[in-house]
């Protein structure tokens, strides 16, 4: 990983994150880029909306709408002078953008264009009516992004690895595959690796069988020296945060679909809710 991608909205929930995102750009010797959207479109509905009612009559003057998202901008490359400045005083460089068009949208096209590895951005997390209709930022990022995403939800004061958790139910060939690189990945930081499977009552199986699929699944992708585990739990994005907790896992990784066809709505949906209420920092490998 050779260029680190730190999204900003400048909020707790990415300054938590922001001390996450410089210390792996040290510890891995890798580049610090950081982006903010300023989503113009959005702000011109927004207050299309607040002052008419309908995003097409503004309830003022288009110069005036205009000059609202002009002053913004101002305010927002203001916030990233200072937020690069607080950064580089303790020596680390790092480049800054900012952009006009959703996050979202942007984020595969800023990757690819500038060659960024690894992302790691703040979650504020979402519950009720929120998380099941909209989704945190967070959310929408670990689904659409390609490369790996770490988003963080509490903060750091200090972050290293030691241990990584993964969870998986160790029988789809794809997914298998990628758990060399979560393997990689722990390796890097010589953090041990837990696997798990997380067994429900509405996919319950029984010990020997688990077992004996995830024996095969390390010995047959390289794994060897990987924790192997069961733990029992109602529900399964539930399960992997409880189990990750009482391990004291300093990183949760799962491998996602990126919502690639219906059959992977349910295991990518267990991926977002685990993004969303784990206060350990989860880290999410698309498949390629």
């Amino acid at each position: 990983m050779r260029r680190i991608l730190f999204p900003t909205d400048f909020s707790e929930a990415a300054n938590n994150a922001m001390s996450v995102a410089v210390s792996l750009a040290k510890d891995l010797n890798a580049e610090l880029f950081i982006l903010h959207s300023l989503n113009s479109v959005q702000q011109y509905v927004d207050i299309s909306m607040s002052s008419a009612g309908d995003i097409t009559m503004p309830g003022m003057q288009p110069e005036i709408v205009m000059a609202t998202i002009a002053a913004q901008k101002e305010r927002v490359e203001k916030q990233m002078k200072q937020l690069v400045g607080a950064i580089e005083d303790n020596g680390f460089p790092v480049k800054s953008f900012v952009v006009d068009t959703e996050l979202e949208y942007e984020i595969n096209d800023f990757t690819e264009a500038n060659s960024i590895d690894f992302i790691v951005m703040g979650t504020h997390g979402a519950s009720g009516l929120r998380e099941a209709f909209i989704g945190s930022n967070a959310q929408k990022i670990v689904r659409k992004a390609l490369v790996p995403v770490l988003t963080v939800n509490d903060k750091c004061e200090e972050f290293s690895i030691h241990k990584v958790v993964c969870s998986s139910d160790f029988t789809e060939e794809a997914i298998n595959q990628q758990l060399l690189r979560v393997r990689n990945f722990a390796n890097f930081f010589d953090a041990q690796l837990e696997l798990v499977y997380i067994n429900t009552p509405s996919y319950f199986e029984e010990t020997s069988t688990v077992n004996q699929r995830m024996v095969e699944v390390i010995e047959e992708f390289g794994l060897t020296g990987s924790g192997k585990n069961i733990y029992n739990a109602f529900d399964i994005d539930e399960g992997i945060i409880a189990f990750a907790e009482q391990e004291k896992a300093d990183v949760i990784a799962m491998v996602t679909h990126g919502y690639r066809g219906v059959k992977k709505l349910f295991s990518d949906n267990v991926t977002e809710s685990v993004v969303n209420h784990s206060k350990i920092p989860v880290l999410t490998l698309h498949l390629p």
